[in-house]
């Protein structure tokens, strides 16, 4: 007897389900995939020596255990093969394609990518860190997957998966607001409540939704509360085993609720995202079960597949459909063996799908109605029936019919059947056991319980794997040094421009509009954020750099010459948040003087 059925109270309590894991990982992938996509557009900026942090700074100023990958070069060309096979992983993850080998691949150059450029890191990344981190040790193909589709050996037939693993994913989700709640400890919080105010008072962060909504002071102090209640009391009553379902399911939604309320009302990049894929992990079996008796009295009958026995990657195909249109009761079989089904695929050359009616569907009509059974797609079914989509889905099926065989010999390359090990032998349970203590003993250390000793002890290890995690957003209480950077800069016609827009013309010295949506992506609204911090003073030297090599690259000959940039300042709009009802102040600072020629190293702190 297993600890499943030993103790299935325990079991349901720190066990995952097989399809939640799936749908975690489907989440996870996406926002993963979503994300690199998403980082090519600044890969010189940030991740080359041609960016704003070459590797030489990293080297000298960042933690020695901060291993990357991404550092053995620093030629855009290398970071983007780099890249470019990340987001392949990404994607392989996503769709559970070799999906033990994509977990361990996609989390190592995930922590090398954030080791690689820390300044313009945020709690999303991480996150995400960690979430990959858990991954690696937990079946996240055994349902809805392409090693579902194409394994020789079958998948686990029980749905709940219980594993230290499975234990360390729920914690360290729970984590990330427990002791967040824990150093949430300024009053800003409890008792005053005006927390939620100041954190929708930064203009590096709010969005109109927020900003709005802080003209509310009774409504932001109920919201308050409500943060800092449900991160401290949340992550203990989630794993109570009174009231299980219901209490897990409720707060999972109350969890998922105020993230929505964070991307609806501050601008924080992926976090919220990272964030709402998290939460997927609390989504108990019983709701798919209900899902699935509700969906089976709206099918009764699951339809037939039929295919050519001859052919390989007709049976792969019709397999990874039941995988991704989740039909796990659909059957599949050889139209050999059933005398209706053989004489109308031999006679259109097309694989048989039969409905409940007993009606037969070949080719596009075939998919479509598959797609009507799907409880995941089946909002298509109308569209797809649709007459002026019969001929082209017809041709479509038609050319690949008529190509079976090289599609057949690049799925027997890309997709060969195998044996899959769905869970992770001892070895890897017992780490994640060690794993499981070793995150809780650094997350309280973080919160200055156990001896700073140990605390040493493991820095270099987590830095190292980077999950070496801080959950201190808006903690001890949100920033109420706020504002805004400025970089006026002449040309070597004599004329001023903003720097970071030049679109503008003169630089103004007025509070943007909507700030937050200032700087085209997350990652450039925290680095220029941080250039004000002291701790990143160097960094001043190194965007001024950059700012030169951009600006004057195309401006070397001709006319062009007058448009060069010669000299800039960066200057720091500083305004500090005022109690409620209290009028704001705003002092610049002149962070850095620059000059760009003769010699584009020259700048000082002034």
């Amino acid at each position: 007897m297993d600890f499943t059925q030993r103790y299935p109270r325990l079991a349901e309590i720190f066990g995952i389900d097989l399809r939640t894991l799936a749908l975690f990982r489907v989440a996870l992938g996406t926002v993963l995939f979503c994300n690199l996509l998403l980082a090519f557009g600044d890969l010189s900026a940030f991740w080359t020596d041609a960016g704003v942090m070459p590797r030489s700074w990293l080297l000298q100023f960042d933690a020695p255990q901060r291993l990357s990958v991404y550092l053995v070069g620093g030629q855009a060309w290398f970071v983007a093969t780099l890249m470019a096979a990340q987001t392949v992983l990404a994607l392989m993850f996503a769709l559970g394609w070799r999906t033990r080998l994509a977990s361990i691949l996609s989390f190592v150059l995930w922590a090398s990518l954030l080791n690689r450029n820390p300044v313009v890191l945020i709690g999303g990344d991480l996150l995400m860190a960690c979430l990959l981190f858990w991954a690696m040790f937990l079946p996240l193909g055994a349902r809805y997957s392409v090693d579902a589709a194409t394994a020789e050996n079958p998948p686990p037939t029980r749905n709940l998966h219980v594993s230290w693993a499975s234990l360390g994913l729920l914690l360290q989700v729970m984590s990330v607001y427990f002791f967040s709640a824990i150093l949430k400890s300024g009053h800003e919080w409890v008792p005053d409540y005006t927390a939620v105010y100041y954190a929708l008072s930064l203009d590096r962060h709010v969005l109109p939704l927020g900003r709005l909504l802080n003209e509310f002071l009774p409504l932001t102090r109920l919201l308050s509360a409500y943060v800092w209640w449900l991160e401290l009391l949340g992550p203990i009553l989630i794993f109570s085993p009174v009231f299980l379902r219901p209490l897990r399911f409720g707060l999972m939604l109350a969890f998922m609720l105020m993230h929505v309320g964070f991307l609806l009302c501050l601008e924080l990049g992926h976090f919220p995202y990272v964030s709402l894929s998290s939460l997927t992990v609390f989504c108990g079996g019983w709701v798919w079960d209900r899902l699935g008796e509700r969906h089976a009295r709206r099918h009764p009958v699951a339809p037939r597949i039929y295919y050519d026995r001859d052919c390989g990657f007709c049976l792969k195909s019709c397999r990874l459909l039941q995988q991704f249109l989740v039909l796990p009761r659909a059957d599949i079989a050889p139209a050999q063996d059933t005398p209706r089904a053989r004489t109308l695929m031999e006679a259109n050359y097309s694989w048989v799908v039969i409905d409940a009616d007993e009606q037969a569907y070949l080719k596009w009509p075939a998919f479509a109605i598959l797609v009507k059974h799907s409880p995941l797609l089946g909002w298509l079914w109308p569209l797809l029936r649709v007459p002026a989509l019969g001929r082209p889905g017809n041709a479509v099926y038609d050319f690949v019919a008529r190509h079976r065989g090289a599609f057949g010999r690049l799925t027997a390359w890309l997709l060969p059947s195998r044996g899959v090990r769905w869970e992770t032998g001892r070895v890897g349970q017992t780490l994640a056991a060690v794993f499981v203590l070793l995150v809780l003993v650094w997350n309280l250390h973080t919160i200055g319980m156990p001896p700073q000793r140990s605390y040493a002890a493991l820095t270099p290890l987590f830095r190292t794997l980077r999950i070496d995690q801080l959950w201190n957003m808006f903690a001890p209480f949100p920033l109420k040094e706020d504002g805004w950077l400025i970089v006026p800069g002449r040309l070597a016609d004599g004329s001023e421009i903003d720097v970071l827009h030049p679109e503008r013309g003169a630089p103004s010295y007025d509070k943007p509009a909507l700030y937050s949506q200032d700087h085209g992506n997350i990652r450039w609204l925290t680095y220029r954020g941080r250039l004000w911090e002291r701790q990143f003073a160097e960094q001043r030297l190194y965007y001024g750099k950059y700012l030169c090599r951009t600006w004057n690259a195309d401006k070397l000959d001709g006319e062009a010459r007058n448009r060069r940039l010669m000299t800039f300042k960066m200057i720091y709009a500083l305004e500090m948040t005022p109690p409620p009802g209290t009028p704001a102040k705003v002092e610049q600072q002149v962070l850095w003087r620059h000059e760009c020629f003769p010699d584009e190293t020259k700048g000082q702190v002034p």
